[in-house]
């Protein structure tokens, strides 16, 4: 019965979640790892489990977009070069602005899917991000 999370842990263990919402709330799980660990504090696997991965998916929410940001302008620049591709360059970038629009809609659904389920004290699953946690905490 000790690892059934408190209210309070679980209201934390949601505000991990909220860095799209609020950019400074994403170094909170970070501070809380190295207190815990200088303190020698013991974590519940839950608050361990969402700290890790809150870090993790707020890491992929604020990367990924700027890497394919940065393909998509490499790429932009290669075809309009030559002359013959310069609409098709044009294209790729409105495909591009589109896609990171629309990824930005999907992670700010994942973000409140966190909220959402670790207030219910649940486990959340986000496949890739999930899965790296649970090898790490092995």
């Amino acid at each position: 019965m000790t690892n059934i999370p408190k209210l309070s842990e679980k209201i934390l263990c949601a505000i991990l979640y909220s860095g799209l919402f609020v950019p400074l709330v994403t170094y909170i799980p970070i501070g809380w790892i190295i207190f815990a660990n200088v303190r020698r504090l013991p974590m519940k696997d839950f608050i361990k489990y969402h700290c890790y991965q809150a870090l993790l998916f707020n890491m992929i929410a604020f990367f990924l977009p700027n890497l394919f940001g940065l393909l998509v302008d490499f790429i932009s620049n290669l075809l309009s070069i030559t002359v013959i591709f310069e609409n098709s360059a044009v294209l790729l970038t409105k495909l591009g602005i589109w896609v990171i629009s629309m990824y930005g809609i999907f992670i700010k659904i994942a973000a409140i899917y966190g909220i959402v389920w670790t207030l219910r004290g649940k486990y959340t699953y986000m496949p890739p991000i999930s899965q790296a946690i649970n090898h790490m905490l092995r």
